[in-house]
C-alpha cells in the first residue's frame, strides 16, 4: 500500500516538473486546436521544433476543409526579429541546423514554411483550384497573424526562387504584414511564356560562349545515335529510370534544357568541354551532370504542383527547337508536359494584373537580389533607385545569388536598408 502511494506521489511530482520545465514557446504551440509539434536538438537555436499546423483548404471558407502546413520554427528570443522562409516547394526533412542568410544575419527567429500541396502539405484530395496565389499568401497571412501574438519584434519575409515568387506573392496580397521582404533569384514574369527569358540568351556572356553552347548542343544531337545509348546505359548505372518518358526523348529535353540550366547554375564558360579533344563517355556525363535526368523521371511528379502554378498563373519557359527540328523524334517539347496528369490548365491573368499594378506602385521595404547570368534574371523586378527598395544584381552571378555574394558596395547599401528599416544596428561587413 505505501510502495503504490509513493509511486503515485513520484508520478505526480514528475508530471508538475515536467510542465513546469516546458517553455512558454512549446506551451504556445500545442495550444493551438489540431496542432502536431515535435522537439527536434538543434546547434542554430535555442529551441526548434517541426510544426503541423491545420490551414484552410480555402482561405475564403472560414468553414470550410483543412489540411495541416508543416513549419519548422527556430526560438531565439520572443522580442527578435522573426524570419519567415517562404519555400516554394518542399521543405524536406530539414534539421535544426538550417537558417536562412536573412536569419543569420539578423540573429532571427525563423519560421521556414513548406509551400501548400508539396510534401507533408498537401490537402486530400487535391482540388487543384485551390493553389493559387491568393491561397498561398492567405496561408502565410494566417501564420503571421497567429505567430505575431508571440513574437513581438520586426518581421521578414524571404525566400529563394520560386520562394521568392511565393514572398512576392505574400507581399502583392498583404504589404503591411512585414517590416521587410528579401526575395532571392525571384522571377517576375508577366506572361505565361514571357519572352524576355527568350531574349536573354542572345546578350549573356560573350558571343564566342554562346557560339560555344550552340555547337555542343549540335555535337549532341548530330552523334545522337552514338550517344543515346551510352546515355542510357550511365543513367541506368547511376540509379534512373525512364518510366515518365523513353529514354531518346529525356536525352532530347537535355539538350533543349543545357543553356538554361549551365547558365542558371554554373555560367563559367572556362569550364565548358574542348570538342576538339574530348570523348563520347565525358560528353555524356557531362550533359548528365548539367541537366539531370531526374526531371524526366517518376520522380519529378513530386514538382507537378509547381508546374500547375507556373501554366496557370506565374509564368514559365519553352524551348526553340527549330535548329534542331532534324534530329528531334516530337514536334514539340514544351515543359507544360510536366503538369499533373488529367488537370485543366488553363492561364489566369488575374494575379499578373494584380503583380504589375502593386511593382509599378513603388513597394516598400523590398531587397531583391539577382544573379547576373540567371535566366530568371531577365526577369527581374524593376525596381527605380530612391524609391523605398533595392535590387542587387551580382556581376556574373547565377541562380545561388546571395548577400553574401555582392561586391561591398553593394552590401554596404543592403546593410543600411535593413538597419534603416528594421531599427538594427548591423555592422557593414569589411572585405
Amino acid at each position: 500500500m505505501k510502495t503504490t502511494t509513493l509511486v503515485t506521489l513520484l508520478f505526480i511530482l514528475v508530471s508538475i516538473v515536467g510542465r513546469a520545465q516546458e517553455s512558454e514557446l512549446y506551451k504556445f504551440l500545442v495550444s493551438i486546436p489540431g496542432t502536431e509539434v515535435k522537439k527536434v536538438d538543434s546547434s542554430a537555436f535555442k529551441e526548434f521544433y517541426v510544426v503541423m499546423l491545420p490551414q484552410l483548404v480555402d482561405h475564403n471558407n472560414k468553414a470550410g476543409a483543412q489540411f495541416k502546413q508543416r513549419i519548422y520554427v527556430g526560438h531565439q528570443d520572443f522580442a527578435s526579429p522573426t524570419v519567415m522562409e517562404t519555400e516554394g516547394y518542399s521543405a524536406g526533412n530539414i534539421n535544426g541546423y538550417v537558417q536562412s542568410e536573412p536569419t543569420r544575419i539578423l540573429n532571427a527567429n525563423q519560421l521556414y514554411v513548406e509551400h501548400r500541396y508539396f510534401g507533408a502539405s498537401a490537402p486530400t484530395p487535391l482540388d487543384w483550384k485551390y493553389l493559387t496565389a491568393e491561397q498561398d499568401a492567405g496561408d502565410y497571412h494566417y501564420i503571421r497573424t497567429l505567430f505575431g501574438k508571440i513574437y513581438t519584434g520586426k518581421w521578414i519575409a524571404t525566400g529563394v526562387s520560386k520562394g521568392g515568387q511565393t514572398a512576392t506573392e505574400y507581399k502583392v496580397y498583404y504589404p503591411e504584414d512585414m517590416d521587410v521582404t528579401i526575395p532571392y533569384v525571384a522571377p517576375i514574369n508577366y506572361r505565361r511564356l514571357d519572352k524576355r527569358i527568350d531574349r536573354h540568351f542572345n546578350t549573356v556572356g560573350t558571343p564566342e560562349c554562346r557560339a560555344h553552347i550552340r555547337k555542343i548542343q549540335d555535337y549532341w544531337m548530330q552523334n545522337k545515335k552514338e550517344l543515346l545509348p551510352k546515355y542510357e546505359e550511365y543513367c541506368t548505372k547511376v540509379g534512373f529510370k525512364f518510366n515518365l518518358m523513353p529514354a531518346e526523348e529525356a536525352y532530347d529535353y537535355s539538350v533543349l534544357e543545357f543553356p538554361f540550366s549551365f547558365w542558371q547554375y554554373h555560367a563559367n564558360c572556362d569550364k565548358l568541354p574542348d570538342l576538339s579533344s574530348t570523348t563520347a563517355d565525358k560528353m555524356v556525363k557531362y550533359l548528365v551532370r548539367i541537366v539531370s535526368p531526374y526531371w524526366y523521371t517518376d520522380a519529378v511528379e513530386a514538382f507537378s504542383p509547381a508546374n500547375y502554378q507556373f501554366y496557370t498563373q506565374l509564368g514559365y519557359y519553352e524551348y526553340d527547337e527549330k535548329p534542331f527540328r532534324k534530329y528531334l523524334k516530337k514536334e514539340d517539347y514544351p515543359n507544360s508536359a510536366f503538369v499533373p496528369k488529367g488537370v485543366d490548365i488553363e492561364w489566369d491573368n488575374s494575379y499578373i494584373k494584380k503583380l504589375k499594378k502593386f511593382m509599378r506602385s513603388e513597394p516598400q521595404h523590398m531587397i531583391y537580389i539577382y544573379g547576373e547570368a540567371d535566366p530568371w534574371g531577365a526577369t527581374a523586378a524593376k525596381i527605380k533607385p530612391g524609391t523605398g527598395s533595392l535590387k542587387e544584381v551580382m556581376k556574373g552571378g547565377t541562380h545561388g545569388a546571395n548577400i553574401g555574394s555582392l561586391s561591398p558596395e553593394q552590401k554596404k547599401e543592403v546593410y543600411q536598408a535593413l538597419n534603416q528599416w528594421l531599427g538594427t544596428k548591423l555592422e557593414i561587413p569589411v572585405e
